[in-house]
């Protein structure tokens, strides 16, 4: 889902911008929309499925000051499959199909704890509640069909490899009515492979760990789709690359080339 706001619209004095998103009756600070530019397009990877997903923005002038919100713009994502990336690799991320959640995910059972105790004080017949709040789903039972060898290994590799370490978090989205988060953040402790039918030379496995709801990474934190790399891939000279786009911001919204440079 791509979020773009022309400088044209906004006060001449702004010059960065910070982006919210409303969904799941939450507010939440869109990865790689945080302090940036006036004039740079976001791609917001964790939009989540089925559900009015509602964003603003923020503006701030060269000295920090708040030059108040834009407008609110609501889309909703039709998507009808199960989606999973690492937040700070989101073009990495895998289609896991309409069907990939087990049936066993869950066990029927979402749990968000509010934790705390009954305490009785001195002369008193009832107990006193003292707690700190309700906490995110926990000890959540999830599981995925996967039915490639292919993407088996790439969801995998989103956790970390004997080469590359990984931050040990996913986001799941999953289309209603599905009892967790629609942008689930998860810590992935323990993830366990099932081989179903690749010992009879088949593709199938399914992925299952359980699963508790995390705090995503700090939103400055992501792995840009499109690269200056991928740019200088598909044009031979600066002269070339710069007679295909009107504008700088154009050149730089070309997700064509994105991955084009390996």
């Amino acid at each position: 889902m791509e979020f773009f706001i022309d400088a044209g619209d906004l006060d001449p004095a702004a010059e960065r911008l910070r982006l919210y998103r409303f969904s799941d009756n939450r507010q939440w600070k869109v990865r790689g929309g945080w302090d940036i530019a006036v004039g740079v397009a976001v791609l917001d990877f964790e939009c989540p499925f089925g559900v009015d997903a509602t964003y603003r923005a923020e503006v701030f002038d060269g000295a920090g000051l708040s030059l108040g919100f834009t407008d609110y713009a609501t889309v909703t994502l039709d998507v009808g499959s199960v989606w999973v990336h690492n937040p700070l690799v989101p073009a990495e991320g895998i289609e896991l199909g309409a069907a990939a959640l087990l049936d066993d995910s869950g066990a029927r059972a979402t749990r968000r704890p509010i934790v705390g105790s009954v305490v009785y004080t001195e002369g008193s017949m009832l107990g006193r509640w003292i707690g700190s709040g309700r906490r995110g789903v926990v000890d959540y039972s999830l599981g995925f069909a996967v039915e490639s060898l292919d993407l088996a290994d790439r969801f995998q590799g989103m956790l970390g490899d004997y080469n590359t370490r990984q931050v040990g978090v996913l986001c799941v989205r999953t289309p209603p009515p599905v009892r967790i988060p629609r942008t689930f953040f998860t810590s992935v402790p323990d993830p366990t492979e099932v081989s179903v039918d690749v010992q009879w030379g088949g593709q199938r496995t399914d992925i299952v760990f359980t699963a508790t709801e995390v705090d995503p990474p700090f939103v400055g934190l992501v792995t840009p789709l499109l690269t200056y790399d991928d740019l200088d891939a598909a044009y031979s000279t600066y002269d070339e690359r710069d007679a295909a786009y009107a504008t700088y911001t154009d050149m730089d919204r070309d997700y064509s080339l994105a991955g084009l440079a390996g």
